[in-house]
């Protein structure tokens, strides 16, 4: 607050300059008209001639001292206005954070309560959702706000959609929600550069395949069905 003050005041004092040289300027020439004489009018002519220069140097000075106040005064502007728009962007980027946790302790309710989970409709025609795809969800939506809020870059972005997309369930929930997601979010710039930068890793990545059973769990089916052979036989 003081600092703006001191710079208000200055701004001021040099206007205020300013506007005495230029009055001075028209002043002191016509007071000089009315009360000489033309011998002295002639000596004044001669040394104004010779101090001409200084004449120059003031004006130089007057405008110096108008335009500089101008100049400080735009840039005050200009600060100001940058640190509107920061803030606007702030409190914009504040309330998409908070939205994004009421959907993510939404999706978190649903996780944990079956019946809640059936209230959300199906990723696409006749694909009922899982635990599994909400969890994918999430996965998924912590990687977007990460970068939207800068504690990430635009390449730790996309490192890290390509390692997911080494998960055969996250392979599967977005080739099943891709369509669906595009659907509600089409036309949002965010979303859309997500939504794209996801279809890139998805698009790169090969189908993981099926997780295979633990050997010993295969030697356990094997040794229930030779079981359940012999007591058929007998």
């Amino acid at each position: 607050m003081s600092h703006r003050w001191s710079r208000t005041v200055a701004v001021g004092a040099s206007l205020l300059v300013g506007f005495a040289l230029v009055a001075a300027s028209v002043i002191v020439p016509a007071l000089l008209l009315l009360r000489v004489d033309e011998r002295t009018l002639s000596r004044w002519s001669q040394i104004g001639q010779a101090l001409e220069p200084i004449g120059v140097l003031f004006s130089g000075v007057a405008f110096i001292g108008i335009a500089l106040p101008l100049f400080l005064q735009s840039r005050e502007l200009q600060n100001q206005r940058d640190e509107l728009a920061i803030s606007r962007e702030e409190q914009q980027r504040s309330g998409e954070i908070a939205i994004r946790q009421l959907h993510t302790d939404l999706i978190k309710m649903a996780i944990g309560d079956r019946g809640l989970r059936q209230v959300w409709p199906p990723i696409s025609a006749g694909v009922a959702e899982t635990k599994k795809d909400h969890y994918c969800n999430l996965i998924l939506n912590l990687q977007k706000i990460a970068y939207e809020t800068h504690a990430i870059e635009l390449a730790e972005l996309r490192g890290a959609l390509t390692y997911l997309m080494t998960s055969r369930d996250v392979y599967l929930f977005w080739s099943k929600a891709r369509a669906a997601r595009a659907g509600v979010t089409a036309g949002d710039e965010a979303e859309d550069f997500f939504t794209a930068e996801v279809d890139r890793a998805f698009a790169d990545a090969n189908p993981p395949k099926p997780k295979r059973l633990p050997p010993s769990v295969w030697q356990a089916v094997g040794e229930w069905r030779a079981g359940r052979m012999s007591r058929r036989h007998e």
